[in-house]
C-alpha cells in the first residue's frame, strides 16, 4: 500500500510542477520536457490508483518508454552545461530536468519489476521517443523550426533525417537496455534479500 501511495503523491507533484511551469507559456507546451514529464506523473498516479483498487495492469512497456525518454531529457539537459546550448533551470524547470528525470528512474527501479519479461522487449523502449521526433517533423513542416532549434531545418537533408533517426534509436535502445539490466539486478538483490530475511527467521 505505501508504494502505491508514493506513486500517486508523485505522480500528482510531477503534474503539478508540469502546469506551474508551463501555464505561464503554453507555447512550449510541445517540448519533450513537458510531454515526458507529464505522461510519466500520469502513469505513477494511475499506477497507484489502480493497485490500489486491486486492478493490476501490466504497465512495464510503458514505464520503460517513459523513463528512457525522461532521462534523454535530463541527459540533453545536462549537456548543456558545457556551454554548447542554453536550458532553463529556474523554478519548476529544475525540477522537470534534474529532479524529476531521477526520481521517476527511482521509481522504475524500485515498482516496476523486469525480471518476468525478456529482453527483446527492451526493442520497444524507443517508441516514445521516436513518435516525438516524427511529431516534431511533421510540425516544423508548418512552423519552420523544430521544436528544440537544435539544427536549421533547411540543413537536414532526407537522408541525414533517416541517418539521425538510426543513431537515436540505438542510443535509445542502449539507454533501455542498460535501464532494463539495471532493474532485474536490483530486483535480483531484493528478491534475494528477503529470501535471505524468511530463511532468518525460519
Amino acid at each position: 500500500m505505501t508504494k502505491h501511495i508514493v506513486k500517486i503523491v508523485t505522480g500528482l507533484f510531477m503534474i503539478a510542477v508540469v502546469l506551474i511551469g508551463y501555464i505561464p507559456q503554453p507555447e512550449y507546451l510541445v517540448e519533450l520536457t513537458c510531454v515526458s514529464n507529464t505522461l510519466g506523473g500520469l502513469l505513477l498516479l494511475a499506477d497507484g490508483i489502480l493497485h490500489i483498487k486491486n486492478k493490476k495492469m501490466h504497465l512495464n512497456f510503458f514505464y520503460l518508454n517513459i523513463t528512457v525518454s525522461i532521462l534523454i531529457v535530463f541527459l540533453v539537459c545536462m549537456g548543456s552545461f558545457f556551454g554548447m546550448y542554453q536550458f532553463n533551470f529556474s523554478g519548476a524547470f529544475f525540477f522537470m530536468h534534474v529532479i524529476n528525470p531521477m526520481v521517476f528512474v527511482v521509481c522504475y527501479m524500485l515498482f516496476v519489476n523486469e525480471q518476468g519479461r525478456k529482453i527483446r522487449f527492451v526493442l520497444t523502449a524507443p517508441i516514445m521517443i521516436m513518435l516525438y521526433l516524427v511529431f516534431d517533423c511533421i510540425q516544423c513542416q508548418f512552423t519552420d523550426r523544430f521544436v528544440y532549434g537544435f539544427i536549421n531545418p533547411e540543413e537536414l537533408t532526407f537522408v541525414w533525417t533517416i541517418i539521425a533517426g538510426i543513431v537515436i534509436y540505438a542510443f535509445a535502445y542502449m539507454l533501455g537496455l542498460i535501464l532494463f539490466a539495471l532493474n532485474r539486478l536490483v530486483h535480483k538483490i531484493i528478491t534475494r534479500n528477503l529470501q535471505e530475511d524468511s530463511s532468518a527467521v525460519l
